[in-house]
């Protein structure tokens, strides 16, 4: 498939470009840097809309992860990306035609939620911040363009995903933050199977995307492993390059 990534040059974009170029699928990237190896690199910004308009063209695919990545002061640094960046991929993804749009979300719209317990989709949201609000904006709008514009869409719940050797640090001090670890090869079969899933026309799924727990499952996986067959390899701190 023709599949557009936004933010390829990103920790996640570049796990999900490798992947999707070892799946023979041919990978655009669009990112304010140079895209990685294998991957046709559009330069632009997603608060750019006709930039956006033109990486979108001609794409079977897109896969939504240029983002600011955590909270944030809502005004200054998550409104631009966050809410007008991915109303512009969103609108470009239907002017297109795309089939499949998958959007990142994160397991951080139900942080509220107790994590002495298991938490299911069924339990619903419930953000503790801006940043995971504007994730919650995020699955909001892709039900909307599933439902309304026939697109099919997948919000992806991803969850704590290294970035570097103090965010690294950082999980490893959270008392659940092993159980939620997503790898970066994890990451990358998520996504592919996000975009080679049979889904039909008008179909929306918010699913979860972790790695394998390390002391006891905080996040059910049941619904991922039923609509995309996904099945986590990695056990923290297994496929992440910061820490060992």
């Amino acid at each position: 498939m023709r599949v557009l990534v936004t933010g390829a040059a990103g920790g996640v974009g570049k796990a999900v470009c490798r992947e999707l170029i070892a799946r023979n699928h041919e990978v655009t990237g669009l990112d304010r840097l140079e895209s990685p190896e294998g991957v046709r690199s559009v330069r632009g910004d997603i608060c750019d809309r006709a930039a956006v308009l033109a990486a979108t063209e001609g794409q079977e695919a897109v896969i939504h992860l240029a983002a600011t990545p955590d909270e944030a002061d809502f005004i200054d640094a998550l409104i631009e990306p966050n809410v007008r960046g991915l109303y512009h991929v969103c609108d470009a993804a239907r002017q297109a035609g795309v089939s499949r749009l998958v959007l990142t979300s994160s397991v951080q719209v139900v942080s509220g939620h107790p994590w002495s317990d298991i938490v299911r989709l069924e339990d619903g949201p419930r953000v503790i911040n801006h940043y995971a609000l504007t994730k919650q904006w995020a699955e909001d709008i892709g039900e909307m363009y599933a439902r309304v514009y026939g697109l099919s869409v997948v919000a992806a719940r991803l969850g704590w995903l290294p970035r570097s050797k103090s965010h690294a640090e950082e999980l490893y001090a959270s008392p659940v933050g092993t159980d939620v670890y997503l790898s970066h090869p994890d990451a990358g079969r998520f996504f592919a199977a996000c975009v080679e899933a049979e889904l039909e026309a008008s179909r929306y799924e918010a699913l979860f995307a972790t790695s394998r727990p390390v002391r006891k499952a905080r996040i059910d996986l049941s619904r991922t492993t039923a609509v995309l067959g996904y099945e986590p390899q990695d056990t923290w701190p297994e496929g992440q390059p910061f820490l060992s």
